[in-house]
């Protein structure tokens, strides 16, 4: 019997939003903005076309969520100076207080994995899952369009 793959795939996306949102909702966050804060606390000038790529999200959506999170004072937001149609993206003093809880989070989920998986598995596992990306990114599905004409 042959597996859904893609559907296996959407439904544990889907368990591990809810799961991240229900965490997140104990500061005040949606999943979301968590993984923003943790993205973030990575480093420091993340514009938000750099937010955009990290987590494949429109430009549209991107704006929206960064709106949100500066009205609950998460991040602050100004004009990049090496490119004045970008804007940089900077994590509030509330943000940074919320990035330990948010990082332990991230990291608990990470350690599940890798008590539950050998090195071997966990491989196999991030080779799929970055087959599966790249099957269905824009770029693929251009390229994919591209062949057939």
């Amino acid at each position: 019997m042959s597996k859904d793959y893609g559907k296996r795939i959407k439904r544990a996306a889907n368990l591990m939003s809810r799961s991240m949102d229900a965490y997140a909702a104990r500061y005040g966050l949606t999943g979301t903005q968590m993984s923003i804060i943790d993205f973030l606390g990575e480093s420091q000038d993340h514009t938000q076309r750099d937010i955009e790529m990290e987590f494949d999200i429109r430009p549209s959506t991107t704006t929206k969520i960064l709106q949100r999170m500066e009205a609950s004072g998460l991040v602050a937001a100004k004009r990049d100076p090496k490119d004045s149609r970008q804007r940089i993206i900077v994590p509030t003093a509330k943000a940074r207080g919320l990035q330990k809880a948010v990082r332990a989070y991230i990291d608990n989920q990470q350690k599940a994995m890798e008590r539950q998986f050998d090195q071997c598995d966990l491989a196999a596992f991030d080779r799929v899952l970055a087959y599966f990306i790249a099957l269905n990114s824009d770029d693929s599905t251009q390229t994919r369009k591209e062949s057939r004409s």
